[in-house]
């Protein structure tokens, strides 16, 4: 019996119709099931979240010359950030999927195994020969006694428009993601005080020390109450107060805001009936993006719980080449960078100096320079550093930079990263003078000083021959 798709994409998130576009691009048959979940992670909250960092950002730096100025102004960012997200939608929309070819079924629905591997939506059998699901995922609260019993908001509903206006002055932030720390800095920018949670005994403990510390230092800076190694055991609401204990400490506050922990969105999906393994934080997948079903293909949310969109299309252009061809391609997340739109902004590539230790068989060199050697950045009167993990060979092992456009000059480092280019050939290629990125040439020029300095017997004959030729020089 013949199928009916080369492909079928199971979700309506942003990964799910960049897949279902490009399979169209490569002359894959494609049909795209919009199952979702309102609890989904909003795109246009991330946008949000990342022009509020800017803008408040932009307007300390403002305030710097012009002191004295107005808080920033939620409607006016609010407005800006919806006209920035309805051009964007444009070039990301289903109607423009349809226009490509690719058949979009509205509805949820379920695998089933008999008589032969489908997937049924609207008393439909849609047959396939691979499936993926990019379902994303759903996010819960965490297990508080007294959670249920009081009003809280989730780090979702603060951006919405009516939450933003009315939000009391005292709030306490439980939660430790990269969207709660950025939420705890922005609010404390628009005047509200705030009090920041962590169960970690760090901020963000999956990044570089030096980077986690330095944002925790940063934040601490801006007036963010900060408790790490905390964990919240009880919510209560006392005389018109709602109150948080952790350890023998209590604290009083005007509003909670849940940092919800993401799942992957796989409910009525029938997925054990059809052999799919999922555990409690992920649909498990090997390196070829395969789950325990071999047709059946995963990417995003539904696998990392959270997963930026850079990841998760490379993900899919893995998963592609995959279906196109035969299973063997397998991914590969050292070269893939990573962004947190906190202030600083930090990005990072491959990995950190303590996974490089413990991974390398022979000697590493650890090369960092601070943000104060750039000309540019003096200009914008920010701080930070740029930090490289560089092997025996001069190959790259990982990147880390906290500072003003880290976002951007990450890339070149990804690059070198993916290609195998040696630092060497950074130090080779002058970047533009007066840029952020001239820092990248800086700590390749660092890097090649410090390496002729372990070159003892090369700089002693460098000192002979320079002696030597003084001597041929005519009195």
């Amino acid at each position: 019996m013949s199928v009916d798709y080369d492909l079928i994409v199971i979700g309506n998130t942003s990964e799910a119709i960049y897949a279902a576009a490009q399979a169209s691009n490569l002359k894959m048959r494609v049909a795209l099931v919009e199952h979702s979940s309102k609890k989904n992670l909003n795109r246009s909250e991330a946008i949000l979240g990342r022009s509020c960092t800017y803008f408040t950002n932009l307007f300390a730096q403002v305030n710097q010359v012009v002191p004295n100025l107005d808080k920033p102004n939620w409607q006016l960012l609010q407005a800006w950030t919806k006209e920035a997200e309805a051009i964007l939608s444009e070039y990301n929309t289903l109607p423009l999927l349809a226009a490509k070819g690719v058949d979009i079924i509205s509805g949820s629905g379920e695998f089933c195994r008999l008589p032969h591997l489908a997937f049924i939506v609207n008393q439909r059998r849609l047959r396939s020969r691979i499936y993926l699901l990019a379902t994303g995922s759903v996010f819960v609260p965490p297990k508080i006694i007294g959670l249920d019993e009081i009003n809280y908001l989730t780090v979702s509903d603060v951006w919405q428009k009516d939450t933003l206006d009315n939000l009391p002055e005292i709030l306490t932030i439980i939660g430790e993601s990269v969207s709660a720390i950025q939420l705890a800095q922005n609010l404390i920018r628009f005047g509200k005080q705030v009090t920041l949670l962590v169960k970690s005994e760090r901020l963000l403990p999956q990044e570089d020390f030096e980077i986690s510390w330095l944002l925790q230092a940063q934040l601490e800076a801006e007036g963010i109450q900060l408790f790490t190694n905390t964990l919240v055991t009880h919510v209560k609401f006392i005389d018109g107060q709602k109150w948080l204990q952790f350890g023998n400490q209590a604290i009083e506050t005007d509003e909670i805001i849940i940092d919800c922990q993401p799942l992957p969105n796989t409910e009525g999906l029938n997925l054990e009936g059809v052999g799919v393994k999922v555990n409690l934080n992920r649909v498990l997948v090997n390196e070829k993006l395969q789950t325990t079903h071999s047709r059946i293909y995963a990417c995003g949310g539904v696998v990392a719980g959270f997963s930026p969109f850079n990841i998760a299309q490379a993900e899919v252009d893995i998963i592609l080449k995959n279906i196109l061809f035969y299973p063997l391609f397998k991914i590969n997340y050292t070269a893939l960078p990573y962004c947190i739109f906190t202030h600083p902004t930090i990005a990072r590539v491959g990995l950190t100096e303590r996974q490089a230790r413990q991974l390398a068989k022979k000697e590493i060199s650890v090369i960092q320079i601070p943000y104060k050697m750039n000309a540019q950045a003096q200009i914008l009167g920010t701080t930070g550093f740029i930090k490289l993990i560089i092997n025996e060979q001069g190959d790259l092992l990982g990147g880390h930079i906290i500072g003003v456009q880290a976002e951007e000059i990450i890339s070149p480092i990804a690059i070198a990263i993916q290609h195998k280019i040696k630092i060497q050939s950074l130090a080779k290629l002058p970047f533009p003078s007066l840029t952020i990125s001239e820092i990248i040439h800086q700590v390749a020029l660092e890097y090649q000083n410090q390496s002729l300095q372990k070159k003892k017997k090369l700089l002693n004959w460098y000192e002979t021959l320079l002696i030597w030729r003084r001597k041929l020089v005519k009195k």
